[in-house]
């Protein structure tokens, strides 16, 4: 089964929390970067531009509309996301579990169909 490790981080762009170690974190980052790909599990990792670079586009009355930044207003914003296969959820937990190493980050984990497969 394949599933996205989807990262937001709570503290703003360009701010760094207190008590947070950014090497600790990378490294558990690296780690299952490295155990995934020698396993074939993982598809792909991106981390993604901040927030006030992004566009939402949606359709209202017929018209698309282009909106600056995530259309959902939240404290956390997402900050990049792993595709990985993992034998089940319980697996897939306890990976998301290594990435999220401190308070400033939330993991959210959610199954991955891919459609266009016959």
């Amino acid at each position: 089964m394949t599933y996205v490790l989807l990262i937001y981080r709570a503290s703003a762009a360009g701010t760094r929390a207190p008590g947070l170690d950014e090497r600790a974190t990378l490294r558990a980052h690296r780690e299952l970067q490295t155990e995934t790909s020698k396993r074939g599990e993982l598809h792909a990792v991106a981390r993604l531009d901040e927030s006030r670079d992004a566009r939402t586009v949606k359709r209202n009355g017929g018209a698309h509309e282009i909106i600056d930044g995530p259309f959902v207003e939240t404290k956390e914003w997402l900050v990049g996301f792993y595709l990985l296969d993992c034998a089940n959820e319980e697996e897939a937990i306890g990976r998301a579990k290594v990435l999220c190493a401190d308070d400033e980050h939330v993991i959210e984990v959610r199954p991955v169909s891919w459609r266009w497969k016959q």
